[in-house]
């Protein structure tokens, strides 16, 4: 069985050494061999990592941004981040209001809960310890 990532790593490969004029053909030659290997429910996850192989390669990182609710100031923190991180992002949004306030950034492994909800979790722990 040949895998998500499998499958965006070889088209990523594919497209990289063909000249672009036919990049068309390598895509319908894919679309081909995901239907005959009967994985063409898996197209939608190997487009997202294909973007994210092809991301790396241009040295953008992905980045999510968990926030209570829509952000008003979305392309300020974007700038704010890319200028803290020294490259490009590529910043995901996502909704969580049960973070009451604050946001929660994750960068790979990196991650800054900067959320109400955990300083409330926090305020709580030191309430309990001078009890």
């Amino acid at each position: 069985m040949i895998t998500v990532e499998q499958y965006a790593q070889a088209l990523h490969q594919a497209i990289e050494e063909t000249n672009p004029k036919d990049h068309d053909k390598v895509l319908d030659n894919f679309v081909k061999i995901l239907s005959e290997n009967g994985d063409i429910g898996k197209y939608s996850d190997i487009e997202k990592e294909y973007e994210r192989l092809q991301d790396k390669a241009r040295g953008i990182e992905e980045v999510t941004v968990t926030t209570a609710q829509e952000m008003q100031h979305a392309k300020q923190l974007i700038g704010e981040l890319n200028e803290l991180a020294g490259r490009k992002l590529r910043i995901n949004h996502e909704i969580d209001p049960n973070l009451i306030g604050g946001m929660v950034i994750r960068a790979g492994d990196t991650l800054i809960d900067a959320s109400v909800k955990r300083e409330l979790a926090e305020l709580g722990k030191a309430i309990r310890k001078q009890a």
